[in-house]
């Protein structure tokens, strides 16, 4: 496993362990089927970690830009509310992304 979880390695564990489970099943070898069910497993929960750690920055630039833009709204500043909404619009699409 690389240093950082990511999609990517993930999906492509999921995958190779999904080819190792049918290959298994395929070839009557048991061994070989649990252990790409364990690849696939680990491969999902890699994804699955990251799309959650993404998911929370997203949240946490979605609230930020979201308190950002009502501070400027209320002291007239435009500059500040638009890079405000821009901040909230970013997380809630990161957050859409990673559900």
């Amino acid at each position: 496993m690389s240093a950082a979880p990511s999609k990517t390695h993930g999906n492509m564990e999921a995958a190779k362990g999904s080819v190792k489970e049918t290959v298994g099943k395929v070839l009557g070898n048991q061994s070989m089927r649990v252990e790409g069910a364990a690849q696939n497993a680990a491969g999902n929960a890699e994804v699955d970690a990251v799309k959650s750690a993404n998911y929370a920055s997203g949240a946490m630039d979605s609230m930020g830009g979201s308190i950002k833009k009502n501070v400027g709204s209320a002291i007239g500043n435009e500059r500040m509310q638009a890079s405000g909404a821009t901040t909230e619009a970013k997380g809630d699409f990161q957050k859409a992304v990673n559900k």
